[in-house]
Order: structure tokens, then C-alpha cells, then sequence
């Protein structure tokens, strides 16, 4: 009986199929996808996976939705937005022998060729080696010339550049289409930057998988009127700020940590407001050793933008947060003064720059002195 019994279970290991892992891209207009924690379009976004970005991903048949290993979290995403790797770098291989073998004579139809040859590679950079590594040599050599003179003026050279060199492929000569895209920007006086795009590894205190409360909760599609890929994928944007806001690095009171806190007093108007929405994506989340830390952020911000700060208790996005904005900045003074008088001097002082800067928010300056106020009392 024993024996039938172990028959039994092992074909039922046998008759029940194991689901397969594919390689594969996301497949959004919008240039990135949510990643969520349960197979629901109303579930928590854990994530976002941005366009050229490869993941393991198990397709289903009884389920729209379907499981997602993207570096350090797993969660699901919409079949319908997602594209199965293979199929691309098939597609893209056909792609490239129509380029070669069609008439360079049609100016309208190289141009289009042209700004797809770019596209592919942008959204599909390993897929793109895979292709081009299949090709024979003579239309490696022509496609080739085409990454080295570009038609289309729109083309981000140094965006395709770093997802080119930040893939891992196994075919020869990769380096190539990337050599060749150095002689397009040198053409058209541009200075590519070795820039990463993700770090794989980090110290098991930033991985995501293992602190998921110390990892991002608030996603968005646009800051200042630019869609949240234009800080993603932006050249200037520090790498693990970019991995904090995807859900793949989880805050720490180590340098990494502090390496984009220092960005929040930015100057530089083009990343300013991701670095801001990070550092309240930061507020919401800080507790412990961290708090501390925040805290001192906090409060030099205050001091170098007082009217910037008072403007969060009417953000629609940071609104919530205005009262923990002061705690911090509080918990700050109270570490930085060691008398009531002292801190009342500074609070002085900011009301004179509010008044120059932004008049209409004395009230509120007198406010935030009064509840900083009874934080102190409470304390000394």
C-alpha cells in the first residue's frame, strides 16, 4: 500500500506543470510599469520597472496577472504589459536585415527606420546585443555606420548609451554599437558619461527584500509637470535615489543613504523637485536611528527655504506630512539649542526673510514657531 501511495505522488508530481520562468520587458507607453503586491490593479505598488529593464516573469493561462522577479522584490504585473525577451530579440534581428536590405534612396522611410534602429535600443538594449550578435558581418558593418550617424535630432544618445553599457550579454563584440554611439556624440559635440543605471551589489542593510519598511511608498506619475520618467532616467540623478523610488533600496544611516539626503538642498532646478518628493517619500517612512539623522535634514532646509516649507502644508502631494516636517524639524532644534531665547533669535530671523520672500505667510511662520515651542518646553 505504501508503495502505490508513492507511485501516486510522484506522477502527480509529474502530471502537474511546473511553471516556467521567462525573461522579459515591460510594454508601457508611459516608459515604466507598477509593480504590485498582489495580482490586483488595486493592490499596493511595491515598484516600478522602467522600459529597458529586463525581469523573470511566469506566465499563467488562468490569470491576467502575472508573478514578477524584478532584482530585489517580487511582485505582479498586467500580462498585457509585459513582452517576452525572445520575441524581442527575434523581432529586433528581423528589424535589422529589413533596415540593411531597404532603399536608402526613401528619405521619409530611413528616417522612420532610422528613429526605430535608436528606439530598439533604448527600450531593448540586451536584446538589442542579442540581435545584432546573430547578424552576419556585413550587415553588423552597415548597421554600425547607422548608430554612428543618427538622422533624428531627438534621439538621448547618453540614455541609450548607459543601458547599453550597464547589460551583461554574452555575445563578442557588444562593445561595438556602443563604440559606434560614441563617434555619433563626438559628431555632434556631445560627451557620453559612464553612468550607472542599477546596483546589484549592495550591502544586505539597502536590500529591499530584507528592510521592505525602509523602502519606498510613494509613487507618482509626474513632478512638476514632467513625467516621472524624466528623473529616471535623468543623467544627474544619483543612482540609489533612482533605486529608492523603483523599491529596490532600502534606506539605512549609511553613506549611501546620505549620498542623496545631501541632494535634498540641491540647487539645480532640473532635479530639484525628485529629490524633494524623495526626501518626503523619506519623512514618511523615518523612524529610529534614522530620525535623527532626518531630523538635521529637515531642519536645514527650513533654514535655507522657509517659504519652500511652509508651501508643503498646501502640496497636494506632501500636504500629509507637514506636521511630521515640523516634528523633525523640532526634534532638530532641540539638539542644536540649549535655550528657549536662542531658538526664538533664529525663529526671528526667518520671519524677516518670510517677509521679504513670501509675506502672506507670517501668520503661518508664527505657528510653526508655537508648536516648535511647546515640542522645546516639554523637553528642557
Amino acid at each position: 500500500m505504501r508503495t502505490i501511495e508513492l507511485c501516486l505522488f510522484f506522477c502527480l508530481i509529474l502530471i502537474i506543470p511546473v511553471q516556467a520562468q521567462k525573461l522579459g520587458y515591460i510594454d508601457d507607453p508611459d516608459g515604466y510599469t507598477n509593480l504590485r503586491l498582489s495580482p490586483s490593479g488595486k493592490s499596493d505598488i511595491i515598484g516600478v520597472i522602467l522600459s529597458g529593464q529586463t525581469f523573470n516573469f511566469y506566465p499563467e493561462t488562468n490569470s491576467d496577472w502575472w508573478k514578477v522577479d524584478f532584482e530585489f522584490r517580487t511582485g505582479y504585473v498586467h500580462k498585457s504589459r509585459i513582452k517576452y525577451f525572445d520575441e524581442v530579440a527575434s523581432e529586433i534581428s528581423k528589424f535589422f536585415l529589413s533596415y540593411v536590405e531597404s532603399n536608402p534612396t526613401n528619405a521619409e522611410f530611413s528616417e522612420t527606420n532610422s528613429e526605430l534602429l535608436f528606439e530598439y535600443a533604448q527600450n531593448f538594449p540586451l536584446a538589442t546585443l542579442t540581435a545584432f550578435c546573430g547578424q552576419p558581418d556585413n550587415v553588423k558593418s552597415i548597421l554600425l555606420s547607422k548608430y554612428q550617424t543618427p538622422i533624428n535630432d531627438g534621439i538621448d544618445l547618453q540614455l541609450i548609451y548607459t543601458r547599453l553599457v550597464n547589460v551583461k550579454s554574452l555575445c563578442f563584440g557588444d562593445h561595438k554599437i556602443t563604440d559606434a554611439l560614441k563617434v555619433a556624440a563626438k559628431n555632434a559635440d556631445l560627451e557620453l558619461k559612464n553612468i550607472k543605471s542599477f546596483v546589484k551589489d549592495i550591502q544586505d542593510l539597502n536590500r529591499a527584500d530584507k528592510h521592505i519598511i525602509s523602502t519606498n511608498h510613494m509613487f507618482v506619475s509626474e513632478l512638476e509637470g514632467k513625467p516621472i520618467t524624466y528623473y529616471l532616467n535623468h543623467a544627474d540623478i544619483d543612482v540609489y535615489a533612482k533605486m529608492f523610488y523603483q523599491g529596490q533600496f532600502a534606506l539605512s544611516d549609511d553613506d549611501l543613504t546620505f549620498s542623496f539626503l545631501d541632494s535634498l538642498l540641491t540647487t539645480n532646478p532640473d532635479t530639484k523637485p525628485f529629490y524633494f518628493h524623495i526626501f518626503n517619500c523619506i519623512v514618511r517612512i523615518s523612524d529610529g536611528a534614522l530620525s535623527e539623522i532626518v531630523s538635521g535634514y529637515c531642519n536645514t532646509y527650513f533654514e535655507k527655504y522657509p517659504c519652500d516649507f511652509i508651501a508643503i502644508k498646501t502640496s497636494d502631494n506632501y500636504s500629509s506630512l507637514y506636521p511630521k516636517w515640523i516634528d523633525f524639524i523640532a526634534y532638530g532644534y532641540y539638539f542644536e539649542f540649549g535655550s528657549m531665547a536662542e531658538f526664538n533669535n533664529r525663529i526671528e530671523e526667518k520671519k524677516k526673510k518670510v517677509k521679504v520672500e513670501c509675506e502672506g505667510d507670517l501668520d503661518e511662520m508664527e505657528n510653526i514657531r508655537v508648536q516648535i515651542t511647546t515640542f522645546l518646553e516639554k523637553q528642557w
